[in-house]
């Protein structure tokens, strides 16, 4: 089964975070191979890592834990512009999703508990 993976699933898997590293790890190794995210989230990542003494390869650290990038397009932006459930981020996360026919997505985001897809965390 495929799933869109959040930044915050990520961020915590990254980072060992106390809280919720230990999850994040295991939603990242059940679906390893089975994920997709947005071109946003690398884009995410970044900015979240970007004081970081280490020169990361976000992309290549992406593809060793199994998840593929799709491009953030014209038609997901303006698709996310008519998302009124969430913010414009969390939209274009939705819209990604439903671009690519994905209807579960790992975040430990209860946003998304608003709109018609299966959050686990």
């Amino acid at each position: 089964m495929k799933a869109y993976v959040d930044v915050n699933v990520i961020y915590y898997f990254l980072t060992a975070n106390k809280e919720f590293g230990e999850r994040s790890r295991e939603l990242v190794e059940r679906y390893s191979g089975n994920m997709i995210t947005s071109a946003l989230t690398v884009w995410q990542l970044y900015i979240l890592f970007r004081r970081d003494k280490r020169k990361l390869s976000l992309t290549q650290i992406l593809s060793d834990i199994g998840v593929k990038v799709v491009p953030l397009t014209e038609d997901i932006l303006k698709s996310a512009e008519n998302c009124k459930k969430l913010d414009f981020d969390d939209a274009i996360h939705y819209a990604t999703m439903k671009a690519h026919g994905v209807e579960t997505i790992l975040s430990n985001d209860r946003d998304f508990d608003r709109v018609d897809v299966k959050r686990i965390f």
